[in-house]
């Protein structure tokens, strides 16, 4: 009897053919930290399927370290943002691993697909770019590298140069609302004062101007001319304010929604004899960045 013993050995799968066409590109998020919506930044890329055969492949997106990213700070914003794909097509899918994407393509296929990334955690960084380079690469299913080289996927965030202000009151009688319209210094009075609180925020250097309509001076209302009115003074911070003239102020308020709140003082001058009637200036206070 001749006994004969038959073993197959079987090599590891032939591995997929599919590559990421083009070569790196950016991700762009143009960022207002006092915006009140999410900031999202989309890029399409490209794979494509060079084997006939139908084929399923992880795309993984890495940091520096060649760690998957799902999510991540970009440097010098506290900015956080979070990475994900919508092709629209169950051919994508997510797995267990944030950063990476499993992905089946028929053969010889050419499929796009888009990567978003989406502001999940705010903050006030500085005005201009800021940036996070990742690395995009094809890997098959579970392996833990691969070897062909990934592309390079750089994350910009411009930060949107913002000035912003709101004038709240602090005491005496004001304009309806948080935003003071006007303020009322009720029966004129020698030295009488009103204050309010100009609350700045900014990403950047900011500049703060004040002009006054008639020069520092409350005129009687509707018939300014002809009429020298009353002079009154106004303070900022404690530094007096020229209202005979344009007034600015280079600020450096703190990179935060928050801001800074600077105290304005109004004080009327001796009041003497004087026509019956309603008197008033109008304060132009503008904020802007630079």
């Amino acid at each position: 009897m001749v006994l004969f013993a038959l073993m197959l050995a079987t090599g590891p799968a032939a591995a997929c053919d599919v590559t990421l066409v083009g070569a790196g590109t950016t991700i762009r998020l143009d960022y207002d930290a006092f915006a009140f919506s999410r900031t999202v930044g989309r890029q399409n890329f490209e794979l494509e399927n060079r084997d006939e055969d139908a084929c399923t492949i992880d795309l993984v997106l890495l940091n520096a370290e060649r760690l998957p990213v799902g999510d991540a700070v970009i440097p010098d914003t506290d900015v956080r943002v979070t990475f994900s794909s919508r092709a629209g097509s169950a051919a994508v899918a997510t797995t267990a691993t944030p950063g990476i994407w499993r992905i089946t393509m028929a053969g010889n296929e050419r499929m796009t697909v888009p990567l978003e990334a989406l502001v999940t955690q705010d903050a006030v960084p500085e005005a201009g770019d800021h940036a996070l380079d990742l690395m995009l690469e094809v890997r098959d299913i579970g392996a833990p590298a691969t070897n062909t080289a990934p592309a390079p996927v750089r994350v910009q965030l411009f930060a949107v140069p913002r000035a912003q202000m709101n004038i709240a009151g602090a005491a005496g009688t004001f304009g309806e609302g948080s935003t003071v319209s006007h303020i009322d210094f009720g029966i004129l009075a020698s030295d009488a004062t009103r204050s309010v609180f100009l609350q700045v925020r900014a990403n950047t250097t900011a500049r703060l101007t004040i002009d006054s309509a008639h020069r520092g001076r409350l005129l009687l209302k509707d018939k300014p001319d002809g009429d020298e009115g009353f002079s009154y003074q106004a303070r900022l911070r404690g530094e007096e304010i020229d209202l005979t003239r344009h007034w600015e102020q280079v600020i450096e308020a703190p990179r935060s929604v928050a801001g800074t709140s600077m105290p304005l003082e109004l004080r009327l001058g001796t009041i003497g004899p004087h026509v019956a009637g309603d008197y008033e200036d109008v304060l132009t206070l503008e904020i802007s960045a630079l």
